[in-house]
């Protein structure tokens, strides 16, 4: 089969156009014939820092039709559409993944929408989840304007809550008004928590969707109230983030980390993704494509996945 594959890290043009071995689905495996891949901010990560072996092929997500079975998978059948997960593999013409990280794909809903479902608003939902958001609480989320943050937006919006956007990008904050954004707060001006405090008339926030991590989400912390939450779910800012202990006890706050791929198999995160696919369908979520790109231009998409600004994914097509 035809892939996109490198060895070395490395920017964008270390990936090639190239064949491989076709995979073959192991025990409670499915094998889906790739139409459409979304580009995800961990498929930028692996490249960029992440040695592959020979022949592995990159990527988390992916949308299609199941081709074959492995042993002892139930539910699912060969030509069923569907949009999986795995930790690799996405980026190639076939993809084996496990059954338990298949999600159906509705009639009337496009593949290539399906394909970036299970990350970003996946993600979102989870979060939005584990800090037990309600209406009428307010929301700040860190990176708005990402994958993940820009479904965070919508689903905190539809929920009931004020929702606050950090971002680099004036325009791009702009444009999220329309996804249900109520306050765009722009961190190249001054830190995001003074703007917050401002904004807020002295007050804080009920949850932070963290999707930066390191300083930002020090900084966020200061305008966490008493008992609220804060969901981590990027760490683009630094992985060894040291927290104040004195402070989490003081205000009573809880970090939470949120990692979907490593929870999918557990019931109610598999419930919550599932609930997006209709909701995409129906229009209760917008899935924004920025940019389409063939399989084999690879590294032109991933370089304009790494571009500052956009709103929507960038995909590639099979």
């Amino acid at each position: 089969m035809k892939a996109a594959i490198y060895s070395e890290p490395g920017g964008p043009d270390v990936l090639h156009y190239g064949d491989v071995r076709d995979p073959v689905p192991a025990a409670g495996e499915v094998l889906v014939r790739v139409e459409a891949i979304s580009i995800e901010g961990g498929d930028l990560v692996n490249r960029r820092l992440t040695r592959q072996g020979e022949n592995e092929v990159v990527g988390y997500a992916a949308a299609g039709t199941i081709a074959a079975l492995g042993e002892g998978v139930d539910g699912l059948s060969v030509g069923e559409r569907v949009a999986t997960f795995a930790w690799k593999g996405s980026h190639a013409e076939l993809t084996a993944v496990p059954a338990a990280h298949c999600f159906k794909v509705p009639d009337g809903l496009d593949i290539a929408l399906a394909s970036t479902i299970i990350v970003g608003p996946g993600t979102a939902a989870y979060a939005l989840h584990l800090g037990a958001l309600e209406a009428g609480q307010t929301v700040l989320v860190l990176g708005a304007s990402g994958g993940v943050g820009l479904a965070a937006v919508q689903l905190a919006a539809k929920a009931g809550a004020r929702v606050i956007g950090t971002g680099t990008k004036p325009e791009s904050l702009e444009k999220l008004k329309g996804f249900g954004l109520s306050d765009a707060i722009v961190t190249a001006d001054k830190p995001a928590s003074e703007q917050v405090r401002a904004l807020l008339d002295g007050e804080g926030v009920d949850l932070i969707i963290d999707n930066i991590g390191g300083d930002a989400l020090i900084d966020a912390l200061k305008v966490l109230k008493d008992g609220g939450k804060a969901v981590l779910i990027g760490v683009f800012g630094g992985s060894s983030t040291m927290i104040d202990a004195g402070q989490l006890l003081k205000h009573r706050h809880t970090v939470i980390g949120c990692l979907l791929g490593a929870a999918m198999r557990d019931p109610e995160p598999r419930k919550l993704v599932e609930a997006l696919f209709p909701m995409a369908r129906d229009g209760g979520i917008r899935l924004p494509i920025d940019a389409t790109f063939p399989l084999s231009q690879a590294n032109a998409a991933h370089r304009r996945a790494e571009e500052r600004g956009r709103i929507g994914r960038v995909i590639m097509t099979v």
